[in-house]
């Protein structure tokens, strides 16, 4: 018994870092929530007449970096590495792909802007529940969201790359990024999406904040900066 007790001791540690390891490169962080209820960021993916969210699809995580694959775009790859602001509530993302098709468009969603700490969050997509204050101003490629009570008003700040077709849709309808894209501006649960023509090899960047000031010619300096800095 001594013998077979020291044994199983000396495999615990062993069986508890596979346990762990494992758990780690299958946990799922997607969609991207800002703290403080600053807002939910989700990403998706059009191919043709078929579309799906990040979320749903085969999601590995090593440290700030996400690679996702897909029956959609076949033998391709998505990398996402994200990084936190050191300056702001915020984070700054870079989007790659390998082997992608070439009539990909990238689809991308923002909303639920509420300030509470622990938003009501159902399952992976923007929590209708928390659209409903939410008012945006859009400006080209940026834009801004309102939300709080009209003496404690908030705002937090987005950049898209260039060239996204940005517009208010229905939060209530998630079903997949086709169709929220196509939902429509009459809702209670209004948040902003867009289609993104996504050319082979092109890297993109989105950048969130609350206080500060960015163009999009200015991410891919700030993204390599905050990645330095994360990474040492």
């Amino acid at each position: 018994m001594k013998t077979t007790w020291n044994y199983s001791r000396w495999l615990l540690p062993f069986f508890l870092c596979m346990l762990l390891s494992a758990f780690s490169n299958n946990a799922q962080t997607l969609p991207f929530r800002l703290s403080k209820g600053a807002g939910t960021f989700r990403l998706g993916v059009v191919c043709g007449n078929e579309s799906c969210w990040l979320d749903q699809c085969s999601v590995k995580k090593k440290g700030q970096a996400y690679t996702i694959k897909d029956k959609l775009w076949k033998e391709g790859e998505i990398k996402l590495i994200v990084c936190p602001l050191t300056d702001s509530n915020g984070f700054i993302m870079e989007i790659s792909g390998e082997r992608l098709p070439e009539e990909l468009k990238l689809c991308w969603a923002f909303g639920a802007c509420d300030g509470a700490d622990d938003p009501a969050v159902t399952d992976n997509s923007i929590p209708a529940a928390s659209c409903f204050h939410n008012v945006f101003s859009i400006e080209g490629n940026a834009f801004t969201t309102y939300y709080g009570e009209s003496m404690k008003l908030r705002t937090v700040h987005g950049v898209s790359p260039i060239g996204s077709d940005i517009r208010l849709s229905d939060g209530h309808k998630q079903a997949s990024p086709l169709a929220l894209f196509n939902s429509g501006k009459k809702t209670d649960a209004p948040v902003i999406s867009a289609l993104y023509p996504w050319k082979p090899q092109e890297k993109l960047y989105f950048c969130f904040y609350q206080r500060a000031d960015y163009n999009y010619f200015m991410l891919p300096g700030l993204f390599e900066k905050e990645h330095k800095t994360r990474s040492k």
